[in-house]
């Protein structure tokens, strides 16, 4: 056993459990696939990681000069220059987020990236130990985000049979909230992913206002993840993609439902967004904090800025893609054009090859069931939880060359679910599927 005596209590707690998602990002980057350069490489469907529109922002991009001398300099403000922060109200929130109220540029704080920007929203309403409320499967990103540094906890609301989209899941929310606080933690918010990660689909405006009425219930903050709002793609589905979609609910920002105070306190409310998704910049890593009724928490956001202060470079680039109405509807058609289209092309062959998926309609992925593949020795034990068969199938796929997301990392309690990220180039979409589907069926084969 590791003893660490030269670290803090808190450093050496992060070095006692692994972080799958993270595992399996770095084996992925540490061999990037590409057509010429490395052809056995690993292809990555796991990360969802937008591809699809490199040349429109390489375009964009080559009218920023990276080498002014004026970008060498610290940024305006380590919560994001004016300008900026006016484009994001302006030309992202008041345009598509149809918020009933204006969004103004001084309600926000931005970040490097939206893990910095949960992790400051956690800092800011948790004591280390209070917990974070989050319904399964979620987003795996969120544990590191809560748990690492603030050192709250996340309370994982396992949902069953009840589905994440159904108002049945309220009394299993509170159940947790109850019995967390017989535990002596103290709840102090719920986060929720919409458009879902990993789900793909969106929550109804029903549903929305049930969990406002929750929040305002147990008087804890709500966050509500928005980050694949304009990567929605279902209106552009034709043929079986369009005909098997189970519903067509539209996307329903939180700042588009009138009245809120109705059903919540508006300063309990609040939305997180960022540059990795809808505009394909995971490398960018801006993150933003809106909170239009809250000023004391953006006030203890900015104190603490100065960690997360973006890059003067990105910031630049920023300012100039999204100074531009123009570009940005032109783009975020495009965008949703080929996220259709990759789509079609991954549910069309998973249908070919009757692997079941839950059909999504925003976001960069599908969530699709493998459990077919769990060799006869190991069905009985995954039925039961134990997750070596996902790991069996997880590590077959990376020793083929592609790698797929798997359920643990995003608390699922089945074994045998995989996120898959279908945003990148069909030809490169072809491949990583065929070399999927034999790592599948090598898995199934298995004595180990």
């Amino acid at each position: 056993m590791t003893i660490h005596n030269n670290l803090s209590s808190r450093a050496a707690e992060n070095l006692k459990g692994s972080n799958v998602m993270l595992e399996g990002v770095i084996k992925a980057n540490a061999d990037k696939f590409d057509f010429k350069a490395n052809p056995n490489g690993i292809i990555n469907l796991g990360v969802a990681e937008n591809q699809l529109m490199t040349a429109e922002l390489r375009a964009i991009f080559s009218k920023v000069d990276a080498a002014d001398t004026k970008l060498f300099g610290y940024g305006e403000s380590p919560s994001g220059s004016r300008l900026l922060r006016s484009h994001f109200a302006n030309n992202i929130f008041n345009r598509y987020f149809k918020p009933c109220e204006p969004v103004l540029g001084e309600q926000m704080v931005l970040t490097a990236g939206c893990s910095a920007t949960v992790d400051n929203f956690t800092f800011c309403v948790c004591d280390p130990g209070d917990g974070i409320l989050i319904t399964t499967p979620f987003y795996g990103g969120f544990n590191t985000d809560i748990m690492a540094k603030s050192k709250a906890k996340v309370i994982a609301v396992q949902l069953g049979g009840v589905s994440p989209f159904g108002l049945e899941q309220i009394q299993l929310m509170q159940d947790a909230v109850d019995n967390a606080r017989l535990e002596g933690i103290r709840v102090r918010a719920f986060v929720l992913s919409n458009p879902h990660n990993p789900l793909g689909r969106m929550f109804t405006r029903e549903l929305i206002i049930a969990f406002l009425r929750f929040a305002s219930k147990n008087q804890i903050h709500i966050l509500f993840d928005e980050i694949y709002a304009l990567s929605v793609f279902d209106y552009a589905l034709t043929g079986q993609a369009k005909a098997e979609q189970p519903d067509s609910n539209p996307f329903i920002s939180i700042l588009s439902i009138p009245n809120i105070e109705q059903y919540c306190e508006k300063e309990l409310v609040h939305v997180a967004y960022g540059m990795s998704k809808d505009f394909c910049l995971n490398g960018f890593r801006c993150g933003v904090l809106l909170s239009p009724w809250n000023k004391e928490l953006l006030d203890a956001m900015r104190s603490i800025a100065v960690f997360t202060w973006m890059a003067s470079t990105t910031e630049a680039m920023l300012t100039k893609l999204l100074g531009d109405p123009i570009i940005i509807e032109n783009f975020t058609k495009t965008n949703q054009a080929r996220l259709a289209e990759s789509y079609t092309y991954t549910v069309d062959t998973l249908r070919e090859l009757n692997i079941p998926f839950l059909p999504a309609q925003g976001g960069h992925f599908l969530w699709i069931d493998l459990r077919q593949f769990i060799p006869s020795h190991l069905v009985s034990s995954a039925q039961a939880g134990e997750r070596s068969a996902e790991y069996l199938v997880w590590r077959a796929m990376l020793k083929e060359g592609v790698y797929v997301n798997l359920g643990e990392a995003f608390s699922e309690r089945l074994v045998g679910f995989f996120r898959l990220s279908f945003s990148v180039p069909v030809p490169m979409l072809k491949l990583g599927l065929e070399r999927m589907i034999k790592a599948c069926r090598s898995a199934s084969l298995s004595d180990v």
